[in-house]
Parts: C-alpha cells; sequence; structure tokens
C-alpha cells in the first residue's frame, strides 16, 4: 500500500507556482542586497547592487580625455558621438565616476543604426583609476548572496520571501535539504549569472591591464579586445534563458536546477508549516 501511494505521489508533478516564485525572488533580493549595502559599509568592495544605486550622466564638451578621444577616434561619414561623464551613486553616498564615448553609426535612410561604447573609470581628480577592487566586488557579492539564500533555505528555514509566498524547497522526499544541498541548488539556479559576472570580471581585468590608446583603437577598429566581451555576453545570454525559462513553458514538475539538485518548490498550508 505505502509503495503504491509513493508511486502515485512520484507520477503528480508539482505546480509551476510561478506567480508565488516570482514574488519570492523579487523579496528575497531585495532584502539580500539591502544587507550587501550594509556589509559594503565595512568592506570596501563595489558589490555592485542595482536596486540601491542611481547613475547620472552629463555631456563632456571638453577636457584631456574627450581631446584623446577625438584624436585618436576620428569619426568618418554618418557617424556622430557622445562623451560623457557619469557618477554611479550608492545609497550611502559612495560615488565611482566614469568617462563614456559613444559613437553611434546610422545611413542615410535611417533603417539601422549601430554604436560602439567605450568606457573608462576615473578616481577622485578626473584621471583614469587603477586598481581591482571593482573587479572582484560583484563576484564576491554573488557567492554571498548564494551562501545566504543557502543558509535561510536549508534544515526548515525559509527565505523571507518563500515565507511571505507560503512555498518551501524540500527534497524529492520532501524532507528539508541540508546546507550542501541547498547551497548546490543556489550554485545551479543561479550558474548563469555566475557565468555573467566572472566573465565580466574576467574582461574587466584584461582591459584594466590596457593602456587607453590601446582600448580606443580597440573600440575603432573593431578588434577582438572590443568584440569578444558581445560575444561572450551573446553566447551565455541563450543558454541562460533556456535554463531559466524552458522548464516554465514546458514543465515537468521541476526546474532544471532542482532536479539535478535532487529538491522541487512546494507550497505549505501556513506561513507557520
Amino acid at each position: 500500500m505505502d509503495v503504491n501511494i509513493t508511486q502515485a505521489f512520484q507520477r503528480t508533478l508539482q505546480p509551476r507556482l510561478f506567480w508565488r516564485r516570482v514574488f519570492a525572488y523579487l523579496i528575497d533580493m531585495t532584502f539580500l542586497e539591502f544587507l550587501l549595502a550594509l556589509v559594503a559599509l565595512i568592506i570596501p568592495l563595489n558589490f555592485g547592487i542595482p536596486l540601491f544605486e542611481s547613475t547620472q550622466c552629463g555631456e563632456a564638451a571638453s577636457g584631456p580625455l574627450v581631446e584623446k578621444v577625438e584624436r585618436e577616434w576620428p569619426l568618418k561619414l554618418g557617424e556622430t558621438r557622445v562623451n560623457q561623464i557619469c557618477r554611479s551613486t550608492q545609497f550611502w553616498g559612495q560615488e565611482s565616476t566614469f568617462f563614456q564615448t559613444t559613437v553611434i553609426t546610422g545611413n542615410s535612410g535611417g533603417q539601422s543604426v549601430s554604436w560602439r561604447v567605450l568606457s573608462v573609470a576615473l578616481d577622485e581628480n578626473g584621471e583614469l583609476a587603477h586598481g581591482t577592487a571593482d573587479l572582484v566586488g560583484p563576484l564576491v557579492g554573488v557567492f554571498l548572496v548564494l551562501l545566504a539564500l543557502a543558509f535561510l533555505t536549508a534544515n526548515g528555514r525559509r527565505t523571507p520571501g518563500k515565507w511571505i509566498s507560503s512555498i518551501r524547497v524540500v527534497t524529492t522526499e520532501g524532507a528539508s535539504p541540508h546546507l550542501s544541498e541547498a547551497l548546490k541548488r543556489e550554485l545551479l539556479k543561479f550558474s548563469p549569472w555566475i557565468a555573467f559576472v566572472a566573465s565580466d570580471s574576467i574582461v574587466a581585468a584584461i582591459a584594466s591591464n590596457q593602456s587607453l590608446d590601446d582600448m580606443i583603437h580597440a573600440a575603432r577598429d573593431g578588434t577582438a579586445a572590443a568584440i569578444t566581451p558581445i560575444l561572450i555576453g551573446a553566447s551565455l545570454f541563450i543558454p541562460a534563458l533556456l535554463w531559466w525559462l524552458l522548464p516554465l513553458i514546458r514543465w515537468q514538475g521541476q526546474m532544471f536546477y532542482d532536479r539535478f539538485a535532487g529538491c522541487e518548490v512546494r507550497r505549505t498550508r501556513s506561513n507557520s508549516g
């Protein structure tokens, strides 16, 4: 009798719980990014927290960087250029500044437009900035988020978002996952995000060893150094969409990462359960 019940249970697919998952995700990420913002007050790293970051750009009409870019990267027929100084501000007041030049190319009929962008970080004096804090910060932030989610999911606990949405993560046997199981699930779940951040950090680290002249020439000529980040982003984007969206379209009771981690998401009867 117990065997028959188990087999019948296994044949029953868990519901998508799509909106509950989305609601829980938004709550959890807001909560965790707020905690990261507090951690950033102690640890001098830029975790790249989009919910608590504002960016304002103004036109840069003159200056050494403008003159250098216009000299090293002359415009061709049909091209226009926009030079800007941008400031990104975290909610606790920390600022980062960068110079950005965008060259826009459009045909005479206005049917297609392409653009090339070059951005370089600046220090407090408006000079080119050097250092790796901003390169490792986003990657550290990703793993702190994963560890926090795993801890809040393991051993009968729930994240704030899942508690409010009345859902929980369990193993396929219905038990609460251990920390190692929860961490494996989060690593699989956010593997596309990890790949994006890691590739950005590697590209930024390579670019930090280039001179400004080399970066300008790469953007101007469309060399491998300028095209590689675009190709990497495009090659990661489609697998990420398939990883996160395909299971929801062709629902089989679990997301891919839940299947590989031996977990599933179930609705709870009450917030106390």
